[in-house]
């Protein structure tokens, strides 16, 4: 189920994954690429050390991982994506097995099947980032340590801390997350085993990544225990609750360099974080943080109170769409030829009527302006014949200036939209570096509809001025659709995954904790609440994304189906006890 679901999702979204973290992922692919070269020594130290730290930016671990992938099965995004889809229905299995340490096997099940359908977990283990399979290892250290208390193995505790020590390796956010689980240990364990096993758990953590610690002091001769950012990461996140800037303190990485760069007089600070120096200036930012956090504790408790509360909110990402996604490719096409394409000039008028809001622009592109007030959230719309039956894509060079812009296709015969681009926003930039133009893909299928429509419109959320350069329009036939029988799935794992952008998952969470509260299971109730309140713990100090703390969903899941299978027994009771009460009435009549 997972991967079905994790396949879909990436045939929807096959043009949108790549331009996802695109500086990210071109940075492990980079040093990914050295490795595969054999220049170990260049991989370990990056170009010019100890001044430039770029290399400190992420552990080590996930361009390994990715040099050994792409050498046993070729240098390809594809091979990767599959690896971490993989792993990720891994982690939904792993997840049934830790959940019937705690629960009963069928509240078990709706668990695994929980992390099965999760969007939020399949549109993470398809991008090209360490997140998903970082939380694979953490959730195995979680099965060892019950699996340790269980059965009193030692080996077991050995593993846990070796998992955790190997997720360390992909992402740096469970650095101390064997600390906590040895405080933990120390809470439920008798006195005689209890000092020896948190331990051995933190000794196991230390030793798997020792590595990467002795390499950085020996390299860039700094104490650094994975990599870099904490500083950086201080920074941004008091810079994410401080919108007047009362504090100075920069909110966004361009923001970091490019004052950096002013402050020091080195106009090289502005091309990364850690290039220059780096080692120091995150040092330097730690301290600028950490100053405006003694100056105004209470300010920055209410921060780190309101962040922690945000971690159990599950970010809104794209479902798998109730309609089946284009099979071919426009790169599949010998000798692509637009089926389909209007001009510039053709954009800015209707018939014989000019489109209110657009212009030509002095590059000859079309220049859209809409003024906030504007009703409706549609710019302009143009209607399209195609074929029945068939994939096509759009193709439209965009540049956002200002606002936000959305590409939708829809059918002629009113039903629902074929497609919708991502929200197209203005990127963060400094007054040196215009917003760049970039080539929009809109793929879909046409099932039945002689003609769609291209609509342009803003988000429709709110009010917002939209100013934005459109260029050549196109659309490509890309060949005869197939795969129509996938509909069937899709429509029920669509309606299923609404579940998850819903309100209900931390209520129903809730309830689990205090159902397992009132059965007496204390202990598992507080193992399984160990990695959320970790990350309440730790990483609601700095800045954080919901893929920092990916791993509490799976507590959530646990928790969930605990009052799930609950809300089953119930009910199956109260229609059993009607079913009785109905059945004894007719007999007596």
């Amino acid at each position: 189920m997972a991967i079905g679901v994790r396949l879909l999702l990436w045939q929807d979204n096959r043009p949108v994954f790549p331009r996802i973290f695109t500086g990210m992922v071109e940075h492990h692919k980079a040093n990914a690429r050295v490795l595969l070269k054999g220049d170990v020594t260049h991989f370990i130290t990056g170009p010019a050390p100890p001044e430039d730290a770029n290399i400190l930016t992420y552990p080590p671990g996930y361009p390994v991982l990715m040099s050994l992938i792409f050498r046993l099965f070729g240098d390809s995004d594809t091979s990767m994506r599959i690896f971490q889809i993989l792993c990720d229905a891994a982690a939904a299995v792993l997840l049934f097995f830790v959940a019937a340490q705690f629960l009963p096997r069928k509240a078990a099940i709706i668990a695994g099947v929980l992390a099965a359908l999760s969007p939020q977990l399949a549109h993470y283990s398809l991008l090209l980032l360490p997140d998903s399979l970082a939380t694979l290892p953490i959730l195995l250290a979680v099965y060892f340590i019950v699996r340790a208390i269980k059965a009193q193995s030692l080996r077991a505790v050995v593993a846990a801390g070796a998992c955790i020590g190997i997720s360390c390796w992909l992402r740096s956010n469970a650095l101390l997350l064997a600390p906590f689980l040895g405080v933990v240990l120390l809470m439920i364990l008798e006195r005689a085993r209890r000092g020896t096993y948190a331990a051995t758990l933190v000794a196991a953590t230390v030793l798997v990544i020792a590595p990467i610690t002795i390499r950085n002091l020996i390299v860039f001769h700094h104490f650094v225990p994975l990599s870099l950012g904490a500083g950086q990461m201080l920074n941004v996140g008091i810079g994410d609750y401080d919108r007047d800037r009362r504090f100075g303190l920069p909110g966004t990485d361009l923001e970091t360099v490019t004052t950096e760069a002013a402050r020091y007089n080195r106009p090289d600070y502005a091309n990364s974080l850690f290039g220059g120096n780096g080692v120091q200036r995150d040092q330097d930012r730690s301290a600028r943080g950490l100053a405006v956090v003694r100056a105004h504790p209470i300010w920055f408790g209410s921060v780190v109170l309101r962040r922690a509360l945000t971690m159990f909110k599950l970010e809104r990402v794209q479902v798998v769409s109730s309609a089946p996604a284009p099979l071919h490719s426009l790169e599949s096409l010998p000798h692509p030829t637009p089926a389909w394409s209007r001009g510039p000039a053709d954009i800015l008028t209707i018939g014989s009527e000019r489109r209110p809001g657009l212009s030509l622009a002095a590059d000859g592109d079309a220049q859209v302006e809409v003024d906030a007030n504007r009703q409706g959230g549609v710019i302009a719309f143009f209607p399209v014949p195609v074929e029945k039956r068939s994939d096509y894509v759009f193709r439209v060079p965009v540049r956002v200036d200002q606002g936000n812009l959305v590409v939708t296709v829809l059918p002629s015969n009113q039903g629902p939209a074929l497609a919708s681009s991502p929200v197209l926003h203005a990127l963060e930039s400094s007054t040196i570096l215009a917003q760049p133009t970039s080539i929009l893909e809109v793929p879909f299928v046409n099932h039945d509809a002689d003609s769609v429509l291209l609509v342009l419109s803003n988000d429709g959320k709110r009010p917002v001025k939209t100013v934005a350069q459109i260029g050549r329009m196109e659309l490509f036939r890309l060949g005869k659709s197939s795969l129509f029988w996938t509909t069937y799935p899709r429509v029920i794992i669509h309606f299923l995954q609404r579940f998850f952008l819903s309100a209900w998952v931390l209520p129903l969470a809730l309830a689990g904790v205090f159902l397992l509260w009132a059965a007496r299971q204390g202990r598992p109730l507080l193992i399984l609440l160990a990695i959320p309140l970790y990350y309440v713990c730790a990483q609601s100090f700095l800045h954080t994304e919901y893929r920092y703390v990916m791993a509490i969903q799976y507590s959530l899941f646990m928790l969930v189906a605990a009052t799930l299978y609950w809300l089953s027994i119930l009910i199956t009771r109260l229609i059993r006890t009607r079913s009785l009460r109905v059945g004894h009435g007719n007999i007596t009549v």
